[in-house]
């Protein structure tokens, strides 16, 4: 079979020698539509001439001349198509490079060769990266294709992304070449058609200055920049003919199209890997369902957990929801202290995922210490005041209590008296003296171990160990420290209401907590500061730290170890930091509380100070070590991961699945489902605090009151706060630790790298079909575009709010 291959010649068994763009090129040809000449060059021949020169193989020199030839010779379009480009998952939207106006043999060769270097860009790199992708072995085809001379061009959704019903077509056009639409170069018409009757439901016609030709950008003629560029005969037959690639592929489809000369061209067709409006639908109504499903009143509360665990993978969930179940290292540690955890929630926890997110059942956390306790959460204070959810405080309620508390009552009090008094005598001496270095120098081996010589089901044998070894066993203990500290924090908090009132205690409180430190080998705070003076080594910090990273009870996100650049980040993060001296690292520190506290009163609390101060100290101490059992558990999913090719897809399958990997089963399709409905979630608004009597409030736009808040047009569904990361353009630009709301001009794929730790995009042009938002959807981050010299009147730093479902971007106070 020759390398070079014509469109009309692709078949649907191509896919691998000619790419995603290919295969839909040469599919649309075949059946008929309006598509411009042209020929493919295929994966075999980029991996035979890799690093070599595409004019050094004369046969196949030749045999693209032949082709090029046959279209006529002059202007052609170059354009990439890898693998997975253009998939159901992914559309590597503008990823790999694009050549329009080609004209010539000496500029066709330096195209394809160009087509063939862009696949390892460093955007590409990075997208690839964020879509679970592989590198391994990746391969590119080219497209070739007779360049149609476009007066007007753009896209066309045959399902609008925001339409909630799916009854709509969404079309943005623009003057020229589509490559002014889809680079998000111009704010482009748009228009809404109603699917089944191509009729215009709807116009907004955009200021249009710029148009792209063969031979670049051009002004557009003052008569022309407020013209619509397509009337409604021309709307309707663009709406048949989107009706006609439904029907092709039987299902919604993402086309280019362009207008030239009388006559409507299919340049493109792909699968619509935004996440719709119909999709965020019918997700919120299963969550809403799924909720309705409980007969009593309950609070959700996004409270403790979420603020270390925001937004769990599937495998985090399954694994850290036991953790905090009552059989697992969560629910030991109350039994051991004395409490009489519900059995109901033995395998339920008090925490629930909703919309993604973890929330507290507050009913639920009330159990988890007493099978029925004579306290609640009062339904009724929370509603009046939702903010008071975020950190409850029970109030009693005996008669919710049964006789069976009231029976045991004596017998649990003197069960958590002895207990209680038990551990504050021997717990912090068994601790560091027993189980944290044992449980180190257990997980530290097995972090060296060679897991590559260990069969797959000692693998699997190995993470039910580890999981079972690190969050029951090892946390039943370590969170101990936690525990204790919550109840010396509430018997000093009373000390100090009865010395100075309710109001200056919370003040009071926060100061004397300041500066406590965790043992010196697990003391990461001061080990950063360090690090970034030069008064330790890389190596050292990483001997100690390596297991630590950016949201580390994600199992899916690297630790500091695996990642190349993060030893840079810290440094660079850490380097405005004061530098903590000698003196201020001891514990004995003495306490000013803020000019409050008199001597006497200062006196008179020291020895609950001190024992608050020992437990919270032993608190961080354990959570480094607990870490370090959580980083085992990760490097063996990652093996598992590497042995079937799953390219981070472990971590959207369930422990109980695994053995069925083992067994042979196939769970891509099932990895991609739970990928993108992972995604819908994200995208849906679900306030903080979540009553049973409204659980419409699951996707209902959130109003800030004292915000100054511009309309857009939204993109790319969801909300999202953060900084803001105003720049021109991303040339030579670093990303910042942590995430951020990117706001700039308008986006080309080389912004892509900033885009993979990005919170929100903000842009100043731009259309729903833009390369940009494309991406965006993917990754979903919620973009909002249409906001003019948006990137002038934002500062960088401050606080944003965007909501992709209304299209406002909201400058909140600190």
């Amino acid at each position: 079979m020759s390398e070079v291959i014509p469109f009309a010649s692709i078949t649907a068994d191509d896919g691998e020698q000619v790419g995603g763009k290919g295969l839909s090129l040469g599919l649309l040809t075949r059946a008929g539509l309006p598509v411009p000449d042209g020929f493919v060059l295929s994966t075999a021949a980029y991996r035979w001439l890799r690093g070599g020169s595409l004019r050094d193989n004369a046969i196949l020199s030749a045999e693209i001349l032949e082709a090029y030839r046959a279209l006529g010779g002059g202007a052609a379009a170059v354009r990439s198509s890898a693998a997975d480009e253009d998939g159901a998952v992914a559309s590597f939207a503008g990823q790999q490079e694009t050549f329009l106006g080609v004209v010539g043999e000496d500029a066709l060769f330096d195209a394809i060769t160009r087509c063939w270097a862009s696949l390892q860009t460093e955007r590409a790199v990075a997208y690839r990266k964020r879509q679970g992708i592989s590198d391994t072995d990746v391969a590119m085809a080219v497209v070739v294709q007779k360049l149609v001379d476009a007066e007007a061009a753009g896209v066309l959704f045959t399902r609008d992304p925001l339409d909630s019903d799916g009854r709509r077509m969404l079309v943005e056009a623009s003057w020229g070449l589509g490559e002014s639409v889809v680079s998000g170069r111009v704010t482009p018409d748009r228009y809404h058609l109603d699917h089944d009757t191509g009729a215009v439901l709807h116009r907004h016609i955009s200021c249009k200055r710029l148009r792209r030709t063969a031979t670049g950008e051009e002004p557009v003629s003052t008569e022309k920049q407020n013209a619509a560029c397509l009337d409604d005969a021309q709307l309707g037959q663009l709406a048949d003919l989107g009706r006609k690639v439904e029907a092709l592929y039987g299902g919604a489809r993402d086309i280019e199209w362009a207008w030239a000369n009388g006559k409507l061209w299919l340049l493109q067709a792909r699968p619509i890997t935004a996440v719709t409006a119909a999709e965020r639908e019918q997700l919120r109504q299963q969550e809403i369902s799924r909720l309705q499903e409980r007969a009593e009143p309950t609070i959700w509360s996004r409270f403790n957990l979420s603020e270390i665990l925001p937004e769990p993978t599937p495998m985090t969930w399954a694994i850290v929801s036991h953790f905090m179940s009552g059989r697992g290292g969560y629910g030991w540690m109350y039994r051991d202290l004395g409490f009489d955890p519900d059995p109901a929630l033995d395998a339920e926890g008090p925490f629930e995922l909703i919309c993604g997110r973890p929330y507290c059942n507050l009913d639920r956390q009330l159990r988890l210490q007493f099978r029925n306790p004579p306290l609640e959460y009062s339904f009724a204070a929370f509603k009046a005041d939702p903010s008071k959810a975020m950190y409850p405080q029970p109030v009693p309620n005996p008669a919710r209590a049964g006789l069976r508390f009231w029976a045991m009552l004596p017998v649990i009090s003197l069960r958590m008296a002895f207990r209680l008094a038990r551990f504050r005598r021997i717990l912090p001496q068994f601790l560091r003296g027993q189980l944290l270095p044992s449980f180190a120098a257990d997980a530290r081996r097995t972090l060296q171990a060679d897991l590559a010589t260990a069969g797959t089901r000692d693998l699997l044998a190995h993470l039910d160990l580890w999981t079972a070894k690190t969050l029951t066993d090892f946390a039943r203990h370590s969170l101990k420290p936690t525990a204790l500290a919550g109840m010396a924090l509430e018997a000093l908090e009373r000390k100090l209401a009865a010395m100075i009132g309710k109001e200056k205690t919370p003040l009071v409180i926060r100061e004397l907590v300041m500066n406590v430190q965790p043992d010196p080998e697990a003391d990461l705070p001061n080990a950063l500061c360090d690090l970034a003076t030069g008064r330790l080594e890389q190596a050292a910090f990483l001997e100690r730290f390596g297991h630590r990273g950016n949201q580390e009870m994600e199992l899916s996100k690297p630790r500091w170890r695996e990642e190349p650049d993060a030893i840079a980040r810290l440094i660079a993060a850490t380097a405005a930091l004061p530098v903590i001296r000698d003196e201020e690292r001891q514990f004995g520190w003495e306490p000013n509380a803020a000019g409050i506290l008199k001597t006497p009163q200062i006196g008179a609390i020291r020895k609950d100070l001190e024992i608050l101060r020992g437990w919270l100290s032993l608190r961080e101490t354990c959570k480094h070590y607990l870490m370090l059992g959580y980083a085992v558990i990760r490097r063996l999913l990652l093996e598992v991961d590497r042995r079937y090719s799953l390219n981070g897809g472990i971590f959207y399958l369930l422990p109980d699945e695994l053995p069925r990997l083992l067994a042979g089963d196939d769970f891509t399709t099932l990895i991609a489902e739970r990928r993108r409905r992972r995604s819908i979630a994200l995208g849906l608004e679900v306030p903080p605090v979540l009553f049973s009597d409204d659980l419409e409030a699951i996707g209902r736009p959130v109003t800030i009151e004292g915000a100054e808040t511009v309309q857009g047009t939204p993109l790319s569904a969801g909300v999202a706060e953060g900084r803001a990361l105003v720049l021109d353009n991303p040339e030579g630009v670093r990303p910042p630790p942590g995430s951020y709301i990117l706001v700039c001009p308008s986006t080309d794929p080389a912004w892509v790298p900033l885009f993979v730790h990005a919170a929100g995009l903000v842009m100043e042009t731009g259309g729903v079909l833009s390369h940009g938002a494309i991406v965006a959807r993917e990754f979903h981050l919620p973009a909002v575009a249409g906001l003019p010299d948006i990137h002038r009147r934002i500062r960088d730093g401050q606080k944003l709010r965007v909501d992709g479902n209304t299209g406002t971007v909201s400058v909140l106070l600190d």
